[in-house]
């Protein structure tokens, strides 16, 4: 690693190639979302670098929090047109993607699963693959092109300024929708981006009066839209001014609001959410649970929410690694809030990383759960402060968060009235089989040692078909989870067929009764398989649901939160910790 007057010069040993890098001027880990801008151009001298950040890119970092990469062509150019005879310029470009967290190229420290250590995550910008863009200029743009159409699901969305497409990538290209800013570039390369989103002409935008039948050479600005998804559009703009007006518009319109979901096999275009307003709060270092932390979260109260009324609390726990607008943007729970009249928390972990499931002392302390007193605390005081119904307290999460809501579910179900939680790899080892009784996990062998024999917890869980664990198999974290809360709720517990064997199935233990619903609107080949479990009680209860949403990967589907709130709204935790149904 050289640096290099303000910028880092950054050596990827692996592959032996070069990139720069510049990192806005905030700390490196904060509650707030970063996006990342890979930039390609035609050369690899550190002036055009020093003159692109001159001309608008160093401005743009700044004020959008946006962490820079600009990856360097071998002396010879960019393997554009994706000659097989020449160095691989895709997968270099890809493996630069996922090295732009840090500034040195040391390995990653990771545990026993594969996850980062907590100094690890400590230490990097965290910038997820959902907003990282592409910008292709100065001879860069033919390679930004064949990128996007090429490796569409590592990016959001491309913007180019010239060049064309290669014919390569057209016919190497998997026809997968990205979005696209296309600023004079070649007709093939508007037909092939339009062609990928299923994109119509929705608008144009022309210097003066034109009819119907005016060229394209004669219009500023044309936009194609998806008819059913508006997030996967195409605009093919002829005349933008200088390259800073170019950012400022790409930016405001695109690389802000667009994201690529991990939904479908190549992802899906989806969107960011809009967290301006005086709706959003965000507390910061606060002391004020008195529990000897400093906690932050983000907490959304609707504006239109019935007067004198208490409403219900939605809990939400980030991701490992994650923060509070990152887990809003990816969850979106607020949003449904409004509709459904809700307040949302998302709270940061004690540790500012990830969330203590394990009871390891990954917060800062082995004497106790921090993160359990956090949460509980949190809850109690919102309920206090806030028109909360303290009856109608749910739970979600994603991935390590949903760990923790189930962590808080079990052992604090008196508080809970439903747990809707969203890709827990937890319990074991999500790559592979590994013994792991329900007594050997703390929370789970407290919650089934402390609980009253009348307790129950109504469940609604999300999965997607390309996680590890799917398959679900013998010994499985998904197998350790549905049999805990089965368990639980005293539902039958049925063997787990092993990996492979022909009594296997997808969701590992089909339900009692197995339903399919379909996805978003956006996204008509999306579909989730619903197996519904039931008590063994005297009057028999749908209190456990596994769902499986069709081609997610690790990632939150548009409708994951959706029908979870459809189900959890239905429960309230009585005084005397039974559950009932809201009339």
């Amino acid at each position: 690693m050289a640096f290099v007057k303000g910028l880092i010069l950054k050596h990827v040993k692996s592959i032996d190639r070069t990139m720069y890098l510049y990192y806005p001027d905030y700390p490196r880990h904060t509650p707030h979302k970063v996006t990342g801008l890979i930039v390609l151009r035609g050369n690899g001298d550190e002036a055009s670098v020093r003159q692109l950040l001159a001309d608008g890119l160093q401005a743009l970092s700044e004020e959008h929090h946006i962490v820079l990469a600009f990856p360097n062509p071998l002396p010879d150019g960019w393997n554009d047109t994706l000659d097989p005879d020449r160095p691989d310029d895709l997968s270099a470009i890809n493996t630069l993607l996922n090295e732009i967290s840090k500034e040195d190229d040391d390995p990653i420290k990771v545990n026993w699963i594969g996850i980062p250590e907590l100094s690890e995550m400590l230490r990097q910008w965290t910038v997820r693959n959902d907003c990282k863009c592409l910008l292709g200029v100065d001879g860069g743009a033919a390679m930004a092109y064949a990128f996007a159409a090429t490796r569409p699901s590592d990016i959001a969305a491309v913007c180019g300024i010239g060049g064309g497409i290669p014919e390569n990538a057209v016919s190497q290209a998997g026809h997968v929708p990205v979005t696209a800013e296309l600023y004079g570039a070649s007709e093939e390369t508007v037909r092939y981006f339009c062609t990928a989103c299923q994109a119509e002409m929705a608008e144009r935008k022309a210097p003066a009066a034109t009819d119907e039948n005016v060229s394209r050479e004669a219009v500023d600005e044309v936009l194609y839209i998806n008819p059913v998804n508006a997030c996967a559009y195409v605009a093919d703009v002829k005349s933008a001014g200088s390259f800073a007006e170019i950012l400022a518009r790409v930016y405001d319109r695109t690389f802000s609001k667009v994201r690529r979901i991990n939904t479908g096999k190549g992802g899906d275009m989806g969107r960011h959410s809009d967290l301006s307003g005086d709706e959003f709060s965000f507390v910061i270092n606060s002391d004020i649970l008195g529990d000897g932390f400093r906690h932050t979260w983000l907490l959304h109260v609707p504006k239109d929410l019935p007067k004198g009324e208490n409403v219900p609390l939605l809990v939400f726990c980030h991701g490992g690694s994650e923060n509070p607008e990152e887990a809003a943007h990816m969850s979106k729970f607020h949003e449904l809030a409004r509709k459904e009249h809700f307040i949302t928390v998302y709270p940061w972990g004690t540790n500012t990383a990830g969330w203590d499931i394990n009871f390891d002392g990954f917060c800062g302390t082995t004497e106790y759960n921090a993160d359990e007193v956090y949460l509980v605390k949190l809850i109690d005081h919102l309920t206090k402060t806030l028109p909360v119904d303290s009856t109608r307290v749910y739970l979600s999460g994603f991935s390590n968060g949903a760990g923790m809501a189930q962590v808080i579910a079990m052992l604090h179900p008196e508080k809970i009235a439903a747990l809707i939680h969203i890709d827990s790899n937890w319990p074991g080892n999500r790559w592979k089989p590994m013994y792991k009784p329900l007594d050997s996990v703390p929370a789970m062998k407290r919650a089934l040692e402390e609980k009253a024999g009348h307790m129950r917890m109504p469940v609604w869980y999300t999965y997607g078909t390309r996680e590890p664990s799917c398959p679900v198999y013998n010994m499985s974290t998904q197998q350790y989870q549905y049999d805990f809360w089965k368990t639980f709720n005293n539902i039958e517990v049925k063997a787990t067929a092993d990996a492979g064997t022909e009594n296997s199935c997808p969701s590992g233990v089909p339900g009692d009764v197995v339903e399919i619903l379909p996805g978003a609107p956006e996204y008509p080949e999306q579909y989730y398989t619903v197996n519904r479990f039931y008590t063994r009680d005297e009057k028999p209860e749908n209190y456990y649901n596994f769902v499986l949403m069709h081609d997610k990967g690790h990632e939150i589907a548009p409708m994951d939160p959706v029908y979870a709130w459809n189900y959890a709204k239905q429960f309230r935790r009585n005084p005397d910790g039974s559950v009932e149904r809201n009339s």
